[in-house]
């Protein structure tokens, strides 16, 4: 699953449409369309911010192979 793809489960799932999610991240809509379009890159504060919101870990808002990737580079 994509990045993209996941922000949008989790959006989802919390049952915000992506007007909600943008105010709660004090950016506007439009931007966080283009994160769950795939057009811009996000930053990691707002990861976070997004974690937090939607309470998850850091991790569960990352792909798959990007998780496995870094628990190979930690040894875990």
């Amino acid at each position: 699953m994509l990045v993209s793809e996941i922000l949008i489960t989790y959006r989802q799932r919390n049952g915000l449409t992506q007007k909600q999610m943008a105010d709660l991240l004090g950016i506007s809509q439009v931007g966080y369309h283009k994160w769950e379009t795939g057009t811009t890159k996000i930053e990691l504060e707002h990861f976070c911010r997004i974690a937090t919101l939607c309470d998850v870990s850091l991790m569960d808002l990352l792909p798959r192979d990007w998780q496995e990737k870094i628990r190979e580079d930690l040894g875990v």
